[in-house]
């Protein structure tokens, strides 16, 4: 009964347009372009922006709140 057979998968015989010495040159060049992008999106690192400084400023912080609760009116 062909009714509950499976049908087999097609093959294919599939030659690429380019040679392999196309390919590997397209693929250079791809990753060349790829790292000059990535240098040009760097961002400078600033020191307003590095992680101690954010935390030294929050220590201060706390630290100048505690103080002048101190001097609160009661």
């Amino acid at each position: 009964m062909k009714l509950f057979e499976q049908r087999k998968n097609k093959r294919f015989n599939y030659t690429p347009r380019h040679s392999q010495e196309q390919e590997n040159e397209s693929v250079h060049s791809l990753e060349s372009q790829w790292n000059e992008v990535k240098q040009a999106n760097t961002r400078k690192s600033r020191k307003i922006t590095s992680l101690p400084f954010l935390v030294l400023f929050l220590i201060t912080i706390l630290v100048v709140l505690y103080i002048l609760s101190a001097y609160e009116i009661k």
